[in-house]
């Protein structure tokens, strides 16, 4: 490379988010380390030492992946999309391999490989690449079918795993690439209040039916301030009621032990040793570690065996015992300033397949961190979300660093187009 080369690339990377990312990733295999450190096996048999060479080959395609051009990523969607699918096909009814009940993987020898990871960054790009190309819009509805069909069946494919965390996802990338390639909030209110009314109306408390009243009433008002077309008009205020209602109707037609799930999540007392196990643990471990943690290394509910799944699902939970309060607050300063420089790229170009794909990868980086962070908190039940960079895991690991590959990439050869 000339040195006129290396100081484009110089100007072009964004160093900060490089060493952000760099921090989270240490971080990460310390927590790990963590987690995990036994004298009883080699150093090379470790995770810690499995998750450094994972976090190594994601950086190798990270940085081959910057040097890629937009135009030849954009002729590439399509395949990738496709190859996404057969391998969801494969893990689904060919070989996939089963862990606690759940076939998501793909036994390679040296690793098993997550097709669900792969088949986020294939639909990041391909519904980034359609919507860059044709804008949607409520008063178009037939603008929404393509993307619906894109999104629809990967969709099916995750949750059919059964792997519903990792599905919804895929929501998450749709819902905000829709905002980007033209929807105002007005509509993304209007897209996501059914959902809304289900949550609202699943208790039967006082104050919960009026939140449910007040948000029916701010539907009518968000209709009538887009003058949408009648049919729609109609669509949105009977979704939001038949959500409602069905919601109600629902619960009664529970299992008990189903019904006894949701009230662990609201009450995790109510079965300690059951399926509110993990949660009280998880809670008590980030609890006893009070402002500044026990210190590296010393966590009693983790070195004890007390807290299920430390080393991936629970990893915020070991952060919170050994460094306290503030090693959670540094984590996420950590978190935000990855975010607000992932997301630059889109200020600086006009391109909007840029926008999309960086904001989409935004938001797989932020679902996974609230879903994650409010589980191992007892906000929303417990899922097998990753917490990006800290959590193990050889497939995610490997996604996070392609997924950063991509944001460098949009940042890097958005102005030589």
């Amino acid at each position: 490379m000339s040195s006129k080369s290396f100081l484009d690339v110089s100007l072009r990377v964004d160093w900060l988010f490089l060493a952000i990312t760099l921090a989270l990733m240490t971080c990460g295999i310390c927590l790990v380390y963590s987690a995990t450190a036994s004298d009883e096996i080699a150093f090379y048999e470790t995770l810690w030492f499995k998750q450094i060479i994972y976090f190594v080959g994601g950086c190798v395609l990270a940085a081959g992946i910057v040097f890629l051009k937009i135009d030849w990523l954009k002729r590439i969607t399509v395949p990738l999309y496709a190859i996404s699918l057969v391998l969801l096909l494969v893990v689904l009814f060919v070989a996939g391999d089963v862990v606690k009940g759940a076939g998501r993987w793909i036994d390679l020898g040296l690793f098993k490989l997550q097709p669900s990871e792969f088949a986020k960054i294939s639909y990041l790009l391909t519904i980034s690449y359609w919507l860059s190309r044709h804008p949607v819009s409520l008063f178009k509805i037939k603008t929404f079918v393509i993307p619906f069909l894109l999104f629809i069946v990967p969709f099916a494919l995750v949750l059919k795993q059964p792997d519903l965390s990792t599905a919804l996802v895929f929501i998450a990338v749709t819902y905000v690439g829709f905002f980007f390639a033209g929807l105002t909030f007005t509509d993304m209110f209007l897209l996501a209040s059914p959902v809304l009314s289900v949550l609202l109306s699943h208790s039967q408390t006082t104050i919960f039916q009026v939140l449910w009243g007040m948000l029916i009433c701010a539907v009518v008002f968000a209709l009538v301030r887009r003058k949408l077309p009648k049919v729609l008009t109609v669509f949105f205020l009977l979704a939001n009621i038949l959500a409602g209602y069905a919601s109600s109707m629902a619960w009664g037609m529970l299992e008990p032990h189903q019904q006894k799930r949701v009230n662990t999540f609201l009450d995790p007392m109510s079965d300690p040793m059951g399926d509110g196990y993990q949660v009280l643990q998880s809670m008590t471990a980030i609890g006893s570690g009070g402002l500044t943690g026990k210190g590296f290394g010393n966590g009693t509910q983790t070195n004890l065996a007390f807290l299920p799944e430390g080393h991936t699902d629970f990893i915020f939970s070991v952060l919170g015992e050994q460094f306290g309060f503030m090693g959670c607050l540094a984590v996420l300063a950590l978190y935000v300033l990855f975010l607000w420089r992932a997301s630059s790229a889109c200020k600086l170009y006009s391109d909007p397949f840029i926008t999309l794909v960086t904001m989409g990868a935004c938001t797989i980086f932020l679902f996974h961190i609230i879903v994650n962070i409010a589980m191992t908190v007892g906000l929303m039940p417990v899922t097998g979300l990753p917490l990006p960079f800290l959590s193990y895991g050889g497939s995610f690991a490997v996604t996070c660093m392609v997924l950063v590959g991509g944001i460098l990439c949009m940042r890097y050869q958005g102005g030589r187009q």
